[in-house]
């Protein structure tokens, strides 16, 4: 729900105009912009530098054409916006001041403060006076760039003249209210909270000191925050509905209340999605257990402080929660959602190739190609390489980079052959006391290294004199202290167009939705497990504080793994398809892992008590099986048995004088191994996958195939 229709339910007074308040805000500013005529004469450079004009002459604000005491409110939002590293647009500032005085010559009702109307219905006034002075009806342009920088003074002065604690407002704004508690970097920390539409007031009043003292303790995070006030809508939406509203301790005995909570989640699995792809479909599993949940975490708060509650809100109904409003349901009842598929996929091997080679075109210009944002695409490059979270590259420090603990710096070369040279420290804002570094490569300092220089280029003129930068990502706008991380929704919006721009798909067609970030880190973590990083160096690479988190990587590692395995048909030695089930096969070759069963081409199903008594001689043996994934292998081995057979031939004819026959024991044993191998290569060219499509290595399989395809290759190159 956006601010625009939020800001028209500020009813109440708490944010009306107040002439003693308005007295102390004027006291607070500098005396430089203690005036109802702002030049640009009377500035200091750094503070001129605040201010966007289209021409290279000075400016002159006069905000004494507006009544009093509005003159003294836009001229204070005027420098709240410069103090909050803000820029001025002075042509529509200057342009809303005129048409507000306009306004108020026809409408004198409004005189008294800007406050003295909702922002509509300042819309209305300031629209009804343009066209009559016009004759026509404003530009949706004209209009909006003067209502939006309104709406703006219009909040600011509402959290100005509020007057009661922090947590009572309706609003919560962090960036214009310091008193609101955060973390030092927080990852949301730009957007509002609103709870005018919380109902009944019971619940609102409930959810804002819960809130409250959530934050204060540190038990909920501004961004946990907001994620959990979507979820107390839903109920309070439902509650609203009811005819009579329910109290706070919703029902008078236990049994009453448990009906009644089955009734609301009966209510919630009903709904369905507003926004996104879903839009119109029930909701997920998972969505249905996050809204819930929400609801009994809140309730086990109360419950807990049901004493403090009663007497702070002076609600004293809160009095009569009981322990059965601290478990609303039963194991079980609100369902087990299961992570999506997606939120764990990993891009494979063809999709990424395809990524990492085209990134260069998100910092290119749009007559390149591109997307002309360099800023997205090294925070892209960073997140690929390292495996972090979006939120942990975006509000990495200006200076991110450690040195490591070590007596011989690596050389030149090392640094060249991909070797460690530095530690990166990133902002662990996820998860308190797991690890915050991880080594980093030479080519991930030289991204860093230039995002600095970019920075320094391109965004330092705009910040104000003796500012140093916060972050090494930093936002464009409205961000003159240079303290801002670039902005979340910038990187999914930019990613989201760039996505859509190139069309990359996976190895079986698929369309690669990269904008979702985390699949990034998905494939980073299940690339180290496969490649046989121990699991608790995992852990730490991932800034994760027990196995647990990592193990579900695993997890998907084994997972991927089966579905790789299964995707191939089975080709027995002499050509023909295996006749045993894929799925009992697979758990027939997992639960009989022997190293003395192990081979480079295929799998032996010999019985596990069983002895093999072929020695090498498995291409000949009715208990061997291949499929897809040995194929470069089997093609090398196919190369290898002919050159051994030319060699003995040739070695045999030169030492005896006559060619050597058939019969020859060993001849006839590798001739058989070639039939059998151009047979099996045969087989598996002329079958597709199981799935109908192209075999290509996954993400949970062994990146052996790959190194003996391209051995195979640079020999065929060199006999030619």
């Amino acid at each position: 729900m956006g601010s625009k229709l939020l800001l028209e339910n500020l009813r109440d007074t708490s944010g009306s105009f107040q002439g003693r308040v308005l007295d102390a805000l004027w006291l607070a500013v500098p005396a430089r912009f203690r005036t109802v005529e702002l030049a640009s004469g009377d500035l200091r450079p750094e503070d001129a530098s605040a201010f966007s004009i289209s021409h290279q002459r000075g400016f002159r604000l006069r905000f004494g054409q507006l009544p009093e005491p509005m003159d003294r409110e836009l001229a204070w939002c005027c420098w709240r916006m410069v103090e909050l590293g803000g820029r001025v647009p002075v042509g529509a500032l200057s342009s809303l001041v005129r048409w507000l005085a306009a306004t108020v010559e026809e409408h004198p009702q409004l005189r008294e403060s800007l406050m003295a109307g909702t922002p509509r219905e300042w819309e209305r006034a300031l629209a009804v006076t343009w066209a009559r002075a016009n004759g026509r009806v404003p530009g949706q342009h004209w209009l909006l760039s003067r209502t939006t920088l309104m709406r703006r003074c219009y909040q600011m002065l509402w959290t100005a003249y509020d007057q009661r604690p922090w947590w009572r407002r309706e609003v919560w704004d962090p960036e214009l209210d310091p008193q609101i508690p955060r973390r030092e970097h927080e990852p949301h920390g730009d957007h509002s909270v609103y709870f005018q539409q919380l109902h009944p007031l019971w619940l609102r009043h409930a959810t804002q000191w819960y809130f409250k003292i959530s934050l204060e303790t540190g038990d909920l995070t501004w961004t946990t925050l907001r994620s959990r006030r979507s979820g107390l809508q839903v109920f309070g939406d439902w509650l609203a509905g009811l005819q009579p509203a329910p109290p706070p301790w919703l029902r008078e005995d236990p049994a009453a209340v448990r009906l009644f909570m089955l009734d609301y989640l009966a209510h919630v699995r009903t709904l369905t999605a507003r926004t996104g792809p879903n839009r119109g479909k029930p909701l997920s599993q998972l969505r249905v257990n996050d809204i819930v949940t929400d609801v009994e975490k809140f309730y086990a708060f109360m419950t807990d402080h049901r004493e403090s509650a009663a007497r702070v809100l002076e609600e004293p109904g809160w009095l009569k929660l009981g322990p059965y409003h601290a478990i609303l349901w039963r194991h079980g009842e609100k369902g087990r959602p299961k992570v999506r598929p997606e939120r764990r996929e990993v891009i494979d091997d063809a999709a990424f190739s395809q990524i990492m080679a085209n990134l260069h075109l998100l910092g290119a210009s749009a007559e390149a190609g591109g997307i002309d944002d360099e800023q997205v695409m090294r925070i892209v490059m960073l997140v690929a390489r390292t495996g972090r979270r979006i939120s942990e590259i975006r509000m990495l420090d200006r200076d991110p980079l450690l040195p490591l603990d070590q007596l011989t710096p690596p050389s030149a070369q090392d640094a060249a052959d991909g070797a460690f040279v530095a530690k990166l420290h990133y902002q662990q804002t996820k998860i308190e006391q797991a690890p915050d570094t991880l080594l980093v490569d030479a080519e991930i300092v030289a991204i860093i290294r230039e995002q600095q220089q970019w920075a320094d280029t391109h965004l330092a003129p705009r910040w104000a004199s003796g500012v140093r930068a916060k972050y090494l990502f930093l936002a464009h706008k409205m961000n003159r202290h240079a303290d801002k991380a670039f902005p979340l929704e910038r990187v999914h919006q930019t990613l989201a167009e760039f996505a859509q721009q190139l069309d990359i798909r996976d190895s079986i067609g698929r369309l690669v939705d990269f904008n979702r970030t985390h699949r990034f880190r998905h494939t980073k973590a299940t690339s180290l497990l496969n490649a046989g990083v121990p699991l608790h160096v995992v852990q730490r690479y991932m800034g994760h504080l027990s196995p647990t988190m990592t193990m579900e990587y695993a997890e998907t590692l084994a997972a991927t793994h089966e579905a790789e395995f299964l995707r191939y048909r089975k080709i027995t030695a002499d050509g023909r398809d295996l006749q045993t089930d894929p799925r009992d096969l697979y758990d027939m070759l997992e639960l009989d892992k022997r190293t003395d069963r192990i081979l480079p081409n295929g799998w032996c199903l010999l019985p596990p008590r069983q002895s093999c008594d072929k020695g090498n001689a498995c291409l000949t043996c009715d208990k061997f099986t291949t499929d897809a994934s040995f194929l470069p292998e089997l093609r090398t081995q196919q190369q290898r048995t002919e050159q051994l057979i030319t060699e003995r031939r040739r070695t045999f004819q030169t030492r005896t004088g006559q060619p050597m026959s058939t019969d020859n024991i060993w001849l006839a044993g590798r001739l058989q191994e070639q039939d059998a191998l151009g047979r099996i290569i045969l087989k598996i060219e002329q079958t597709a996958p199981a799935d109908g499509a192209r075999a290509v290595r996954g993400a949970g399989v062994s990146a052996r195939t790959d190194a003996q395809a391209v051995q195979a290759e640079e020999k065929r190159h060199d006999a030619r």
